[in-house]
């Protein structure tokens, strides 16, 4: 399946499933679904720089392990006397 293809469907059923919710959940007490949605958006809001600094970590570590595995793939010179 195209990867495009498999992205939209995953789209698809993750906001038939957020509809889904707030229908079953949202409408039955909306002030409460809206207190508790507010919350759970804050701590995400919280979290994305502690997610972007070590998205920084990961991606440095993964450059300077590339840069020793070139450096390993390099002969060596070997002094000789």
């Amino acid at each position: 399946m195209d990867a495009y293809y498999r992205f939209c469907l995953e789209e698809i059923r993750f906001h038939t499933e957020k509809i889904n919710e707030i229908i079953n959940e949202g409408i039955k007490n909306p002030k409460k679904y809206y207190n508790e949605s507010k919350s759970e958006w804050k701590k995400i809001y919280q979290m994305i720089p502690i997610m972007y600094y070590l998205n920084q970590c990961s991606e440095s570590q993964d450059s300077h392990s590339t840069s020793e595995e070139n450096l390993s793939d390099t002969p060596s010179e070997k002094k000789s006397d």
